[in-house]
């Protein structure tokens, strides 16, 4: 059993479970982000039996309200209102696509201090649509309609000085595949087999999984396109084109408009809300500029220095969620966190080993390439999916294993990388 590294232990008591879908969906026809965000504080407070009267403090992330909300500050005061928590301390958290992870991690320092006993911590975002100004809010218009200066990429990363050219994502992740040659000897084919496997592992994840946003198993889509082997599907230039030298389309993320919502609390009260609980037992944190060599690389480095200690055991987890912008992320990090064998990662994507029913599962729920990624509020709904599967509760695309340990590790923007680490305790 995992020492809890915090003051106070903390437990999370509660989760939200809402499709990630797009705003041209029937379902979210006439509602705006507001209420997807209430809908999902609800469902988290209703899943871990706490009334609003009951949450000390809110804690919300979003990365791009400015434009997509058609604010220019954070809604906090009219998202209180949405929950019925109208007068309690709220902060917003805007860490790119880290956002969630450093909303969750700073809502279990709240709880780790003794200053709060019940937190709520909760994300919303809408990539692809915006709210018009002088508007109804729930008259959403897609963003390529925005008139005004507005790219996720270009609010990130601008032109001159240090500011990076929009695409870091993609060519920073091009960087993974590199430096793994490199240190490895494996070849770029061996490379592009390894991320078009990757791919199509999640995607079979995903079509189990009601929540994701992409759930057609890419065996069936090659067949529609006169493909009998799915790899040769995933190597065509027609159909799955390279958008870097090493990544294709079908390996790069998929955003779309989604909220959730976890709620944490003391360990101590946490049996009196949850026969389920599970304990935060430590999380940390690095930060550094995309002009860094090997940027997304050396800040998993820096997370498993931190978050690793004596008795940190990477082969006692027994699963792994981890953000996938691109293909090259998720085999980096399942390998310099210790979850797959250095320099040998590549063959258990190849072999199948990673999907939800191999021996080392890796975003058994789709990951950001299927499952799907919206900013502010992905870390949350990542963090989410590895509540279900520590509580059994994944349906179809559950893991085959009982689920007692698992490191969950975010990344944002390309300067922001988290590791969390939790546990069943029963």
């Amino acid at each position: 059993m995992m020492e809890q590294k915090l003051a106070r232990s903390v437990s999370i008591i509660g989760t939200s479970t809402l499709p990630q879908r797009y705003f041209d969906d029937p379902m979210y026809e006439g509602l705006s982000i507001y209420e997807l965000w209430a809908c999902a504080c609800h469902q988290a407070m209703e899943d871990a039996g706490v009334k609003p009267r009951d949450i000390d403090k809110i804690v919300y992330s979003q990365m791009a309200n400015y434009v997509t909300a058609g604010n220019v500050l954070a809604m906090v005061g009219t998202l209180e209102e949405w929950i019925g928590l109208a007068g309690k301390p709220i902060i917003h958290i805007e860490q790119a696509c880290a956002s969630g992870y450093i909303a969750f991690m700073e809502a279990c320092n709240a709880v780790a201090s003794g200053k709060c006993d019940i937190v709520l911590v909760a994300g919303i975002e809408t990539p692809k649509h915006f709210n018009s100004r002088n508007q109804p809010a729930h008259m959403i218009r897609p963003i390529a309609e925005y008139e005004e200066w507005w790219s996720p990429g270009r609010a990130l990363f601008d032109t001159t000085y240090y500011r990076f050219d929009g695409v870091s994502d993609n060519l920073l992740t091009d960087e993974q595949a590199r430096l793994y040659m490199k240190n490895y000897g494996v070849s770029e084919e061996t490379i592009d087999d390894t991320y078009n496997a990757m791919a199509v592992n999640l995607r079979r994840n995903a079509s189990r999984n009601p929540r994701a946003a992409e759930r057609r198993e890419f065996a069936e889509i090659a067949k529609e396109n006169g493909f009998d082997d799915v790899m040769e599907y995933m190597r065509s230039e027609e159909h799955n084109r390279k958008i870097t030298r090493f990544i294709r389309k079908r390996g790069s993320v998929l955003h779309n408009v989604a909220a959730g919502a976890i709620v944490v609390c003391s360990s101590d009260i946490a049996k009196k809300f949850s026969q389920k609980p599970i304990e935060v037992i430590d999380f940390a944190s690095s930060s550094n500029t995309q002009r860094f060599p090997y940027c997304f690389h050396q800040m998993n480095v820096d997370v498993r220095d931190a978050l690793y200690k004596d008795d940190i055991d990477p082969n006692e987890l027994d699963l792994m969620i981890t953000t996938v912008m691109t293909s090259g992320e998720q085999l980096d990090s399942a390998e310099v966190f210790g979850y797959l064998p250095e320099g040998k990662g590549y063959q258990y994507e190849l072999d199948g080993r990673t999907c939800f029913d191999g021996d080392k599962p890796i975003n058994p729920h789709g990951g950001d390439l299927s499952f799907g990624h919206a900013f502010g509020a992905s870390g949350i709904n990542m963090l989410s999916e590895a509540i279900l599967q520590m509580r059994g509760e994944a349906g179809d695309c559950q893991v085959q294993k009982d689920v007692r340990k698992c490191l969950v590790r975010g990344m944002g923007g390309g300067h922001t990388t988290v590791g969390i680490i939790l546990e069943t305790k029963e």
